[in-house]
């Protein structure tokens, strides 16, 4: 296998792994895939078969990724959001199960069934095929109120 190959499969491994199984939350498979796809690109244009000079170009290209990207991804990253990173508050649910005061119901919120209690101060049962709106969440479990 030449270095365009190795660093290539090597940068889209690592790519993909960031994406997808730590969803762009720790950046660094991001810095050094690239680096390995650079290397690739090196490898490709210039001919070279050389291990060694692409290893370079690869751990050269990774640090300098690094040093341009971190700050700015990680601003980019702890931006405040309008739901303190959660999109549930505020949304529409059906009701599955009834939720009482003195028991957990289930609702159907984005496309999925989940547990959920009346909020706090609520005391009115919402009953099955009514609507809630989510009031916060608190752990996997969805806070919700009668929705008017």
């Amino acid at each position: 296998m030449n270095p365009f190959w190795l660093f290539l499969v090597v940068g889209v491994g690592l790519l993909a792994t960031e994406l997808l199984v730590f969803q762009f939350t720790t950046f660094w498979l991001f810095f050094i895939g690239l680096g390995a796809l650079v290397a690739a690109c090196y490898a490709w244009l210039s001919g070279d078969p050389s291990y060694l000079i692409s290893t370079i170009v690869f751990v050269l290209a990774s640090a300098v990724i690094t040093a341009l990207l971190y700050r700015p991804l990680r601003r980019w990253q702890n931006q405040p959001s309008d739901m303190a990173g959660n999109n549930a508050v505020g949304q529409r649910v059906a009701v599955k199960q009834a939720v009482r005061q003195d028991q957990a119901g289930v609702v159907n919120w984005s496309g999925s069934d989940w547990e959920a209690e009346l909020a706090g101060g609520q005391t009115e049962e919402i009953p099955v095929g009514d609507f809630a709106r989510v009031v916060s969440v608190e752990g996997i479990r969805l806070q919700v109120s009668k929705d008017t």
